[in-house]
């Protein structure tokens, strides 16, 4: 079949890579421009290390991690108040755990399948038509084609969920914070380890790149806005948020682009149905977790993944739909409710919450509790067959 793809992200291009695999055609249509990459980290493992295994790139990944040997959560004068070790994350984890930096994904994936799909970068969606044999779909140039079936990978934000399910608010489920993120040079002498630092209702992360000397500076803070301000306002927006904050913020704040500056709400998605006639959806656009889960790129490969596999093992579509929904469903649900029972403690509104937090932290980030901290971080083990 020829197949549309909505979306080139870590969902999209996994899910091309195994369409191809299995004789489709796929077309990937991607709005950002080629090599604009998120450029955050995150955390790998578990269902999505099986699936870049099974794609031949999870050496390459490893081979590109994050030199992280500890979290490290500090009070405002830099004193390190509690910390996790590497060593206990990985018992945590009970298995290989990658900490990669967004771009790293993309291009092994990129590179996985640049010969494999017709990827158009620039363009999206602004239209769908479906017909018993068929969708026909317009694009941003005006240009008019038909598929087999339209795959929407287009992230929580997605074009392709509002044109064929309906409008975002209908789905979303916000978690009642927004973040930011940029690279800021390397003054700070952190070295290989990543630090938390919280004030009533605000947080700031730092940890290091993959490029020398770099490092990324991310915030995170409570607000009942369901949607970033525009991209004009955000560098002021991210300022007001955190006015008057520890003399480590203000110096973050103090180096935040003009231009470039990534926010986005926390927010998940949650839909009675991911599928409708030839239209289905993957990734984030029907199961967004948010970083709380620190799941996301693993189950957007997995969506990728089983979604193709469904297409390939069931001969009409509706079934397949439904197969790689009954699939994916029970284990999207159990990480999305514990994402949302993390993100209520997440960044305590007060000082004496924080330095609750901190105590707590101190006495169960050990390895006496290592069955508590793996159900923090949920299910942790693949979901794919082992066949």
């Amino acid at each position: 079949m020829r197949i549309l793809i909505s979306g080139g992200g870590i969902a999209g291009l996994t899910l091309a890579y195994w369409l191809h695999r299995y004789g489709h055609t796929p077309v990937v249509v991607e709005r950002a421009p080629h090599g604009r990459l998120g450029g955050y980290g995150i955390d790998f493992f578990g269902t999505g290390y099986d699936v870049a295994a099974r794609m031949g790139i999870a050496d390459r990944l490893a081979a590109h991690q994050l030199p992280t040997e500890s979290i490290r959560y500090v009070d405002g004068a830099g004193r390190v108040a509690a910390r996790l070790d590497r060593r206990l994350l990985e018992k945590v984890i009970r298995g290989p755990y990658l900490a990669l930096m967004h771009t790293t994904l993309e291009e092994a994936l990129g590179d996985a399948v640049h010969d494999k799909a017709d990827i158009r970068y620039g363009r999206s969606i602004t239209a769908i038509e479906q017909s018993p044999g068929g969708v026909g779909v317009t694009f941003t140039d005006g240009d008019f084609e038909s598929f087999d079936l339209v795959l929407g990978a287009d992230g929580v934000h997605s074009q392709t969920r509002e044109l064929a399910f309906g409008p975002e608010g209908d789905f979303a489920h916000h978690l009642g914070y927004a973040m930011a993120c940029y690279p800021v040079s390397d003054t700070y002498g952190l070295g290989p380890h990543r630090i938390h630092h919280s004030e009533p209702g605000r947080q700031t992360i730092l940890y290091p790149s993959d490029v020398p000397g770099q490092l990324i500076a991310l915030f995170l803070h409570r607000t009942q806005d369901r949607r970033p301000p525009p991209r004009a306002q955000r560098r002021t927006a991210l300022r007001g948020a955190f006015a008057d904050a520890s003399p480590l913020t203000a110096q973050l704040l103090d180096a935040a682009p003009e231009e470039g500056l990534f926010m986005d709400t926390l927010t998940q998605i949650t839909m009675p149905s991911w599928h409708t006639g030839r239209i289905a959806l993957t990734g984030d656009a029907c199961s967004a977790m948010t970083l709380t889960s620190a799941q996301g790129a693993s189950m957007a490969m997995a969506g990728g993944y089983l979604l193709a596999q469904a297409l390939h093992r069931h001969d009409d579509h509706r079934a397949a739909f439904l197969a790689y929904q009954n699939r994916l469903r029970p284990a999207v649900q159990q990480r999305q409710q514990r994402a949302r029972a993390f993100a209520r403690s997440l960044v305590p509104a007060t000082r004496p919450g924080i330095a609750a937090q901190h105590l707590i932290s101190r006495l169960v980030l050990r390895d006496l509790f290592t069955g508590l901290l793996r159900r923090g971080y949920g299910d942790t083990t693949s979901i794919l067959d082992r066949t």
